[in-house]
Protein backbone atom coordinates (compact mmCIF):
# COMPACT_ATOMS: atom_id res chain seq x y z
CA UNK A 1 0.00 0.00 0.00
CA UNK A 2 2.87 2.48 0.90
CA UNK A 3 4.13 2.26 -2.94
CA UNK A 4 1.16 4.25 -4.13
CA UNK A 5 2.41 7.23 -2.07
CA UNK A 6 5.00 7.27 -5.18
CA UNK A 7 2.64 9.17 -7.38
CA UNK A 8 2.31 12.60 -4.90
CA UNK A 9 5.28 13.88 -5.65
CA UNK A 10 4.75 12.89 -9.28
CA UNK A 11 1.52 14.22 -9.16
CA UNK A 12 2.89 17.49 -8.22
CA UNK A 13 5.37 17.63 -10.51
CA UNK A 14 2.52 16.90 -13.29
CA UNK A 15 0.72 19.82 -11.28
CA UNK A 16 2.93 22.28 -11.73
CA UNK A 17 4.27 21.70 -15.58
CA UNK A 18 0.77 21.93 -16.80
CA UNK A 19 -0.02 25.29 -14.62
CA UNK A 20 3.11 26.68 -16.25
CA UNK A 21 2.17 25.58 -19.17
CA UNK A 22 -1.89 26.90 -19.13
CA UNK A 23 0.04 30.33 -17.61
CA UNK A 24 -2.95 29.62 -14.59
CA UNK A 25 -2.23 30.25 -11.30
CA UNK A 26 1.23 31.23 -11.91
CA UNK A 27 2.85 33.88 -9.48
CA UNK A 28 4.06 37.10 -10.95
CA UNK A 29 6.02 39.14 -8.56
CA UNK A 30 5.25 42.59 -9.98
CA UNK A 31 1.56 42.06 -8.54
CA UNK A 32 2.63 40.43 -5.15
CA UNK A 33 4.03 43.55 -3.18
CA UNK A 34 4.77 41.16 -0.22
CA UNK A 35 6.68 38.64 -1.68
CA UNK A 36 10.60 39.31 -1.55
CA UNK A 37 12.16 36.92 -3.84
CA UNK A 38 10.22 34.73 -6.81
CA UNK A 39 11.18 33.43 -9.10
CA UNK A 40 8.83 34.05 -12.52
CA UNK A 41 6.28 31.58 -13.77
CA UNK A 42 6.02 29.80 -10.27
CA UNK A 43 2.93 27.79 -10.47
CA UNK A 44 0.89 28.61 -6.94
CA UNK A 45 -0.43 24.66 -6.56
CA UNK A 46 -0.33 24.29 -2.84
CA UNK A 47 -4.42 24.11 -2.04
CA UNK A 48 -4.71 22.40 -5.52
CA UNK A 49 -2.04 19.39 -4.76
CA UNK A 50 -3.79 19.00 -1.07
CA UNK A 51 -6.89 18.72 -2.00
CA UNK A 52 -6.36 16.36 -5.23
CA UNK A 53 -3.93 14.32 -2.58
CA UNK A 54 -6.78 13.32 -0.33
CA UNK A 55 -9.27 12.77 -3.25
CA UNK A 56 -7.10 10.57 -4.54
CA UNK A 57 -6.07 8.67 -1.33
CA UNK A 58 -9.48 8.46 -1.12
CA UNK A 59 -10.18 7.11 -4.06
CA UNK A 60 -7.45 4.47 -3.52
CA UNK A 61 -8.80 3.52 -0.18
CA UNK A 62 -5.71 4.59 1.45
CA UNK A 63 -6.97 6.98 3.81
CA UNK A 64 -10.30 8.24 4.48
CA UNK A 65 -9.53 10.95 7.00
CA UNK A 66 -12.33 13.15 5.72
CA UNK A 67 -16.16 13.11 4.87
CA UNK A 68 -17.57 13.97 2.16
CA UNK A 69 -19.75 16.80 3.99
CA UNK A 70 -15.97 18.16 4.87
CA UNK A 71 -14.56 17.72 1.18
CA UNK A 72 -17.28 19.85 0.16
CA UNK A 73 -16.65 22.71 2.92
CA UNK A 74 -12.46 22.39 1.69
CA UNK A 75 -13.69 22.79 -2.14
CA UNK A 76 -15.45 25.93 -1.72
CA UNK A 77 -12.79 27.87 0.53
CA UNK A 78 -10.23 26.37 -1.95
CA UNK A 79 -12.64 28.15 -4.82
CA UNK A 80 -12.00 31.10 -3.27
CA UNK A 81 -8.38 30.80 -2.93
CA UNK A 82 -7.73 30.33 -6.26
CA UNK A 83 -10.03 33.14 -7.52
CA UNK A 84 -8.37 35.47 -5.00
CA UNK A 85 -4.57 34.29 -7.01
CA UNK A 86 -5.71 35.23 -10.15
CA UNK A 87 -7.87 38.30 -9.41
CA UNK A 88 -5.12 40.41 -7.96
CA UNK A 89 -7.74 43.46 -7.56
CA UNK A 90 -10.26 41.32 -5.75
CA UNK A 91 -11.38 43.93 -2.91
CA UNK A 92 -10.38 43.18 0.41
CA UNK A 93 -13.76 43.91 2.40
CA UNK A 94 -15.46 41.74 -0.59
CA UNK A 95 -13.20 38.92 0.41
CA UNK A 96 -13.00 38.92 3.69
CA UNK A 97 -16.70 39.30 3.63
CA UNK A 98 -16.96 35.87 1.89
CA UNK A 99 -14.28 33.87 3.71
CA UNK A 100 -16.46 34.74 6.99
CA UNK A 101 -19.83 33.42 5.18
CA UNK A 102 -17.40 30.31 4.26
CA UNK A 103 -16.31 29.80 7.68
CA UNK A 104 -20.55 29.63 8.82
CA UNK A 105 -21.31 27.13 6.14
CA UNK A 106 -17.80 25.18 7.29
CA UNK A 107 -18.09 25.58 11.26
CA UNK A 108 -22.41 25.11 11.03
CA UNK A 109 -22.47 22.56 8.47
CA UNK A 110 -19.64 20.48 11.23
CA UNK A 111 -21.02 21.35 14.46
CA UNK A 112 -17.05 22.57 14.83
CA UNK A 113 -17.37 24.58 17.86
CA UNK A 114 -14.72 25.60 20.39
CA UNK A 115 -16.02 24.19 23.33
CA UNK A 116 -13.82 24.92 26.47
CA UNK A 117 -10.69 27.35 27.20
CA UNK A 118 -9.94 26.85 30.32
CA UNK A 119 -10.50 30.93 30.93
CA UNK A 120 -13.50 30.85 33.38
CA UNK A 121 -15.40 33.66 32.02
CA UNK A 122 -14.84 32.81 28.27
CA UNK A 123 -15.87 29.20 28.72
CA UNK A 124 -18.69 30.64 30.70
CA UNK A 125 -20.30 32.43 27.34
CA UNK A 126 -19.07 29.32 25.01
CA UNK A 127 -22.04 27.83 26.99
CA UNK A 128 -24.39 30.26 24.76
CA UNK A 129 -24.25 28.66 21.26
CA UNK A 130 -24.22 32.21 19.35
CA UNK A 131 -20.98 33.45 21.12
CA UNK A 132 -19.75 29.69 20.72
CA UNK A 133 -19.74 30.18 16.65
CA UNK A 134 -19.07 34.03 16.77
CA UNK A 135 -15.65 32.88 18.78
CA UNK A 136 -15.16 29.77 16.75
CA UNK A 137 -15.54 31.83 13.80
CA UNK A 138 -12.94 34.75 15.09
CA UNK A 139 -10.43 31.90 15.59
CA UNK A 140 -10.10 30.11 12.24
CA UNK A 141 -10.39 33.47 10.22
CA UNK A 142 -8.01 35.29 12.53
CA UNK A 143 -5.98 31.74 11.87
CA UNK A 144 -6.12 32.13 8.06
CA UNK A 145 -5.20 35.66 7.80
CA UNK A 146 -2.23 35.04 9.96
CA UNK A 147 -1.21 32.26 7.56
CA UNK A 148 -1.67 35.21 4.69
CA UNK A 149 0.86 37.25 6.53
CA UNK A 150 3.25 34.37 7.34
CA UNK A 151 3.38 34.07 3.37
CA UNK A 152 6.19 35.21 1.81
CA UNK A 153 9.10 33.48 2.37
CA UNK A 154 9.97 29.96 1.00
CA UNK A 155 9.00 26.98 3.90
CA UNK A 156 7.50 28.71 6.52
CA UNK A 157 4.15 28.06 6.37
CA UNK A 158 4.00 24.43 4.60
CA UNK A 159 6.85 23.79 7.36
CA UNK A 160 4.76 25.05 10.24
CA UNK A 161 1.58 23.19 9.51
CA UNK A 162 3.82 20.02 9.03
CA UNK A 163 5.69 20.69 12.34
CA UNK A 164 2.54 21.27 14.22
CA UNK A 165 0.47 17.99 12.56
CA UNK A 166 3.44 16.13 13.22
CA UNK A 167 3.67 17.05 17.05
CA UNK A 168 -0.04 16.47 17.57
CA UNK A 169 0.25 13.32 16.17
CA UNK A 170 2.88 12.17 18.74
CA UNK A 171 0.98 13.91 21.43
CA UNK A 172 -2.29 11.93 20.70
CA UNK A 173 -0.35 8.86 19.65
CA UNK A 174 2.48 8.50 21.52
CA UNK A 175 4.85 5.88 20.04
CA UNK A 176 2.25 5.03 17.68
CA UNK A 177 1.15 6.26 14.05
CA UNK A 178 -2.06 7.35 12.63
CA UNK A 179 -2.13 5.92 9.28
CA UNK A 180 -4.64 8.87 8.25
CA UNK A 181 -2.60 11.79 9.82
CA UNK A 182 0.55 10.18 8.80
CA UNK A 183 -0.66 10.21 5.29
CA UNK A 184 -1.53 13.37 5.13
CA UNK A 185 2.10 14.51 7.13
CA UNK A 186 3.28 12.91 3.63
CA UNK A 187 1.38 15.33 1.52
CA UNK A 188 2.74 18.07 3.36
CA UNK A 189 6.33 16.71 3.45
CA UNK A 190 6.29 16.35 -0.19
CA UNK A 191 4.69 19.77 -0.56
CA UNK A 192 7.67 21.45 1.62
CA UNK A 193 10.93 20.15 0.15
CA UNK A 194 9.26 21.31 -3.13
CA UNK A 195 8.13 24.53 -1.44
CA UNK A 196 11.52 25.18 -0.10
CA UNK A 197 13.51 24.68 -3.20
CA UNK A 198 11.30 27.61 -4.88
CA UNK A 199 9.51 25.43 -6.88
CA UNK A 200 5.59 25.56 -6.10
CA UNK A 201 4.03 28.50 -3.32
CA UNK A 202 0.60 27.45 -1.81
CA UNK A 203 -0.65 30.58 -2.54
CA UNK A 204 -4.28 31.80 -1.35
CA UNK A 205 -5.74 28.93 -2.42
CA UNK A 206 -3.49 26.97 -0.19
CA UNK A 207 -2.96 29.33 2.48
CA UNK A 208 -7.23 29.16 2.79
CA UNK A 209 -7.78 25.26 2.58
CA UNK A 210 -4.91 24.86 5.06
CA UNK A 211 -6.45 26.83 7.63
CA UNK A 212 -9.53 25.11 7.31
CA UNK A 213 -7.69 21.98 7.88
CA UNK A 214 -5.81 22.58 10.66
CA UNK A 215 -8.70 24.12 12.53
CA UNK A 216 -10.65 21.63 11.56
CA UNK A 217 -7.83 18.65 13.22
CA UNK A 218 -7.22 21.23 17.06
CA UNK A 219 -10.94 22.02 17.87
CA UNK A 220 -12.15 18.54 17.13
CA UNK A 221 -9.06 16.99 18.73
CA UNK A 222 -9.32 19.53 21.71
CA UNK A 223 -12.90 18.84 22.29
CA UNK A 224 -12.55 15.43 22.11
CA UNK A 225 -9.60 14.72 24.16
CA UNK A 226 -10.39 16.26 27.68
CA UNK A 227 -7.39 15.43 29.35
CA UNK A 228 -5.51 17.83 26.85
CA UNK A 229 -5.56 21.58 27.38
CA UNK A 230 -7.34 23.97 25.38
CA UNK A 231 -3.87 26.02 25.23
CA UNK A 232 -2.36 23.45 23.61
CA UNK A 233 -4.31 25.19 20.19
CA UNK A 234 -2.79 28.39 21.22
CA UNK A 235 0.71 27.31 22.05
CA UNK A 236 0.83 25.03 18.27
CA UNK A 237 -1.10 27.96 16.83
CA UNK A 238 0.14 31.23 18.55
CA UNK A 239 2.63 32.34 15.79
CA UNK A 240 0.16 32.95 12.74
CA UNK A 241 -2.88 34.23 15.58
CA UNK A 242 0.20 36.86 16.54
CA UNK A 243 1.54 37.45 13.68
CA UNK A 244 -1.83 38.98 12.54
CA UNK A 245 -2.70 40.92 15.14
CA UNK A 246 0.89 42.51 15.45
CA UNK A 247 0.85 43.18 12.05
CA UNK A 248 -2.86 44.73 12.23
CA UNK A 249 -1.55 46.91 15.01
CA UNK A 250 1.60 47.76 13.93
CA UNK A 251 -0.31 49.25 10.69
CA UNK A 252 -2.46 51.16 12.50
CA UNK A 253 -0.11 52.66 14.56
CA UNK A 254 1.32 53.87 11.07
CA UNK A 255 -1.59 55.39 9.71
CA UNK A 256 -1.51 52.46 7.43
CA UNK A 257 -4.25 50.50 5.50
CA UNK A 258 -4.87 47.50 7.80
CA UNK A 259 -5.13 45.02 4.51
CA UNK A 260 -2.39 46.59 2.79
CA UNK A 261 0.49 44.29 2.13
CA UNK A 262 3.83 45.20 3.53
CA UNK A 263 7.77 44.30 3.77
CA UNK A 264 7.46 44.33 7.52
CA UNK A 265 6.41 40.61 8.75
CA UNK A 266 9.28 39.19 11.14
CA UNK A 267 9.94 36.75 8.17
CA UNK A 268 10.28 39.84 5.81
CA UNK A 269 13.03 41.69 8.19
CA UNK A 270 15.24 38.05 8.56
CA UNK A 271 14.93 38.52 4.43
CA UNK A 272 16.23 41.71 4.24
CA UNK A 273 19.05 41.23 7.28
CA UNK A 274 20.74 38.27 5.10
CA UNK A 275 19.84 40.27 1.82
CA UNK A 276 21.98 43.11 3.28
CA UNK A 277 24.92 41.12 5.68
CA UNK A 278 24.53 38.07 3.09
CA UNK A 279 25.74 35.79 5.34
CA UNK A 280 27.37 32.22 4.68
CA UNK A 281 27.61 33.68 0.91
CA UNK A 282 24.35 31.43 0.27
CA UNK A 283 22.54 34.84 -1.00
CA UNK A 284 20.04 33.25 -4.04
CA UNK A 285 18.97 30.70 -0.80
CA UNK A 286 18.38 33.62 1.02
CA UNK A 287 14.42 33.51 1.09
CA UNK A 288 14.29 29.78 2.13
CA UNK A 289 16.90 30.26 4.80
CA UNK A 290 14.74 32.92 6.18
CA UNK A 291 11.75 30.40 6.69
CA UNK A 292 13.73 27.46 7.76
CA UNK A 293 15.43 30.01 10.19
CA UNK A 294 12.05 30.66 11.83
CA UNK A 295 10.63 27.22 12.29
CA UNK A 296 14.08 25.95 14.04
CA UNK A 297 13.44 29.10 16.47
CA UNK A 298 10.02 27.69 16.86
CA UNK A 299 11.01 24.02 17.35
CA UNK A 300 11.56 24.17 21.22
CA UNK A 301 7.75 25.34 21.50
CA UNK A 302 6.19 22.73 19.60
CA UNK A 303 8.48 20.38 21.64
CA UNK A 304 7.38 21.95 24.97
CA UNK A 305 3.61 21.71 23.76
CA UNK A 306 4.77 17.84 23.33
CA UNK A 307 5.66 17.20 26.61
CA UNK A 308 3.53 19.46 28.49
CA UNK A 309 -0.08 19.13 26.33
CA UNK A 310 -2.36 18.65 29.33
CA UNK A 311 -0.85 21.97 31.95
CA UNK A 312 -2.53 25.21 30.63
CA UNK A 313 -0.23 27.60 33.00
CA UNK A 314 3.14 25.91 31.36
CA UNK A 315 1.63 26.54 27.63
CA UNK A 316 0.24 30.03 28.67
CA UNK A 317 3.93 30.38 29.78
CA UNK A 318 5.55 29.23 27.15
CA UNK A 319 3.56 31.94 24.41
CA UNK A 320 4.19 34.59 26.66
CA UNK A 321 8.00 33.89 26.48
CA UNK A 322 7.80 33.23 22.79
CA UNK A 323 5.46 36.32 22.08
CA UNK A 324 8.68 38.16 23.98
CA UNK A 325 11.19 36.58 21.77
CA UNK A 326 9.16 37.65 18.67
CA UNK A 327 9.02 41.56 19.89
CA UNK A 328 12.88 41.38 20.65
CA UNK A 329 13.92 40.14 17.45
CA UNK A 330 11.83 41.86 15.37
CA UNK A 331 12.68 45.35 17.23
CA UNK A 332 16.33 44.38 16.84
CA UNK A 333 15.84 43.37 13.12
CA UNK A 334 14.17 46.65 12.25
CA UNK A 335 16.93 48.76 13.88
CA UNK A 336 19.21 46.88 11.47
CA UNK A 337 17.04 47.18 8.44
CA UNK A 338 16.89 51.25 8.66
CA UNK A 339 20.85 51.58 9.56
Amino acid sequence: MYYKIIILPIFLYLLNFFLIRLNFLVDNPEESYHKLEKKIGTPLSGGIFIFLSILVLSTLNISNIFNANILVNFLLILTLGIFSDVNKNFSPKLRITIQLLIILIFVYSNDLLVLRTNIDIIDLLLNKKIFAYFFTIFCVITLLNGFNFMDGVNGLVSGYILIALFTLNLILTSNNIDINILYLLLIYLIFFIFNIFGKCFLGDNGIYLSSFLISFFIINVINENFYLSPILAVTLLWYPAFENLFTILRRIKNKKVTYYPDKLHLHSLILRTLQKKNRLNYNKFNNSLSGIFILIFLIPNFIFAYFYYDKSYYLFFSVLIYVSFYLVLYNYLLKIIKK
